[in-house]
């Protein structure tokens, strides 16, 4: 499966420990499986930082890897209240991380109407109905 990462920078190694906390899968070294996305983060991370020019890295990870493997995996299919609830506590700056330990997550992004939406409930503008 080939694999793609947008960013400012070529990245030849992974180094988790440049990856910053509370994202919406944790502290990781995101990876998408459609390069346009990986395209736009790019260019979205050279905007943010000011800084290198729009790379896209790209991977070729063994899918065998997620089921005849040691690693220990949690795959998210669609949004559903289980995701938005794994993206809420890890993007809790309250919380303590890590707070999962799962080596690979795999799920859809919180996109800008997604994300804002996770904004709006972490701030408490909006609640779950049951909540009452």
């Amino acid at each position: 499966m080939r694999l793609y990462h947008g960013s400012n920078v070529v990245v030849d190694r992974i180094d988790l420990t440049k990856s910053k906390p509370y994202k919406d899968f944790g502290q990781g070294f995101y990876l998408s499986d459609n390069e346009e996305q990986a395209r736009n983060m790019a260019r979205q991370k050279v905007l943010q930082t000011g800084f290198g020019t729009e790379v896209v890295n790209v991977y070729e990870f063994d899918e065998r890897f997620l089921t005849e493997g040691e690693l220990k995996v949690k795959h998210f299919e669609a949004y559903s209240e289980e995701w938005a609830k794994f993206v809420v506590r890890n993007r809790d700056r309250k919380s303590a991380q890590p707070l999962h330990d799962y080596d690979v997550v795999i799920g859809p992004i919180a996109d800008d109407k997604v994300g804002v939406q996770i904004r709006l409930f972490i701030d408490q503008y909006i609640r779950c109905a049951d909540a009452d």
